[in-house]
């Protein structure tokens, strides 16, 4: 059953794209804007060899350029990636592909085509071919209906005359400096690319060369410490979010206080950030009060509470909540959903912690005399870069005493230090406001922490997450046309 395969039409409806339109029964791109140009078909796999392409249509020319990748599972866990350049498809059948292979059975299996800006294509059909796939379980998938008989596409006889003559070549090679120059090529001819690196629970998920070269599988995982340790020197020195903090041993042992597995996410980076400047700084300590903004369900307050803090846990009034921030368990309307039963007993929790809401926009006068406060990747949502830049302000002169500390995660912009979003739901703040907002924090008489804004030596700096996001690998990430990290301020008020 070498040549059987699933066959998807561009109408049909378990594929997607979010940067193109459907039409009759094609997905048709035009000069699209960075996304994801085709996603899906969310089916079930069993464990085998598998080749997926896409095909264009024949009487177009397609353009541009981007990533192809092959994912398990609705997080997007890359199980294999690939360049395409549309531009060099010339006669004959066009089409794209990447082989595969799964070593275990895999459910909620999908293809994506990342398209830089720019790229024109008529998508005609989507293709996942059995190359080397047991016959029962191919059987089992045919007689499962995919899960849904009404939507699942014909199994197809793929001719041996139609198989494509070349694959697309993996990029990854068998040097780390192969690697490297293989991600600085990809970023100078994408405006924001991306390297698909896996990091998976299961080894055995990992990036495989094209048929007939020889197997040598990658991917990016942080050590178990308790086999061969973490690295020490250097660790949250930077104010942006660098791979080299991951794989250190004060990291790992954050990690382990909250009770998550360590992965490369920036999210984690940043309430590590936050711990560890609020713990160098001297604030963390029994009966220190803590004030913390836009907190959602983040694992702080109750990592305080653990310690001896007083907390109040603070997040946005109802009516200014997004509905995004509810659907994806990114708010809090109570304290009941601050508690996290993993890190310390109810009874202390509740002792220490409470909880307001609070328009950060319009801090309330008699919050005051705090021995730090926080946000996590909160002051970027508040309307403007300017009402940002305040927020980081009113924080340190309203909320603190004098000598408390305030650390602050949120938004950089390392695309570009002119361009960006200055104003909506969610802005992104340039280097410039960044260095603006020292001086004039410096110039109201407070001492802000030297930390520098630096590119990162690893090539894991280089990459850029693509929607949709992935949960696992994603310490940059595309945002309109710009490309974002995280990054943090310390500031102790001085008077």
């Amino acid at each position: 059953m070498r040549n059987l395969a699933l066959r998807y039409l561009g109408n049909n409806p378990r594929l997607y794209t979010t940067v193109g339109e459907k039409r009759d029964d094609k997905i048709v791109l035009e000069k699209c804007s960075v996304g994801c140009g085709l996603y899906g078909p969310y089916v079930s796999l069993p464990r085998g060899r598998y080749y997926a392409s896409v095909r264009f249509a024949e009487d177009d020319q397609p353009e541009g350029r981007g990533w192809m990748d092959v994912c398990r599972n609705m997080d997007a866990q890359i199980i294999a990636s690939s360049l395409f350049d549309l531009s060099k498809l010339t006669g004959g059948p066009k089409a794209i592909g990447i082989a595969f292979e799964l070593h275990r059975a895999v459910s909620q299996c999908q293809v994506r085509l990342q398209c830089a800006a720019g790229v024109t294509a008529k998508i005609e059909s989507m293709q996942i071919e059995f190359r080397d796939v047991d016959p029962a379980s191919i059987e089992a998938t045919v007689r499962d209906g995919l899960g849904d008989a009404s939507l699942a596409p014909p199994f197809v006889r793929v001719g041996r005359f139609k198989k494509l003559e070349e694959f697309i070549r993996h990029p990854l090679s068998s040097t780390r400096k192969r690697v490297e120059s293989a991600v600085v090529e990809r970023l100078a001819f994408l405006a924001a690319g991306r390297i698909t690196e896996i990091l998976a629970d299961d080894a055995t998920f990992r990036f495989t060369k094209q048929s007939g070269i020889p197997s040598n599988p990658y991917q990016i995982w942080l050590p178990d410490p308790a086999i061969i340790g973490c690295q020490a020197g250097d660790y949250m020195q930077t104010a942006n979010c660098l791979a080299r903090d991951f794989y250190h041993r004060d990291f790992v042992g954050f990690c382990q206080s909250i009770g998550l597995k360590a992965h490369l996410h920036r999210k984690l980076w940043e309430f590590a950030f936050v711990w560890h400047h609020l713990c160098a700084e001297g604030a963390i300590e029994p009966g220190a009060r803590g004030a913390g903004f836009g907190v959602g369900r983040e694992p702080l307050p109750s990592l305080l509470a653990k310690h001896g803090c007083e907390v109040l846990a603070t997040d946005a009034p109802p009516e200014n909540a997004s509905s995004e921030w509810t659907e994806t368990g990114q708010y809090s309307s109570s304290i009941d959903e601050l508690f996290s039963p993993h890190i310390v007993p109810e009874e202390v929790f509740r002792e220490k912690v409470r909880f307001e809401f609070c328009d950060m926009n319009a801090i309330r006068d008699d919050m005051r005399d705090y021995d730090f406060c926080w946000s996590s990747c909160s002051f970027e949502h508040l309307g403007s870069i300017q009402n940002g830049l305040d927020f980081v302000v009113n924080s340190v002169e309203k909320v603190l005493k004098i000598g408390g500390v305030a650390c602050h995660t949120s938004e950089l912009n390392v695309s570009s230090n002119q361009e960006t979003i200055e104003r909506g739901t969610t802005v992104l703040f340039r280097r410039q406001d960044v260095e603006n907002l020292i001086d004039r924090l410096e110039r109201r008489g407070h001492q802000v922490k030297p930390l520098p804004i630096e590119p990162g030596k690893s090539f894991i700096d280089l990459l850029v997450d693509l929607p949709p996001y992935s949960s696992d690998l994603s310490l940059r990430l595309n945002l309109g046309r710009f490309v974002t990290t995280s990054f943090g301020i310390v500031v102790t008020r001085g008077c």
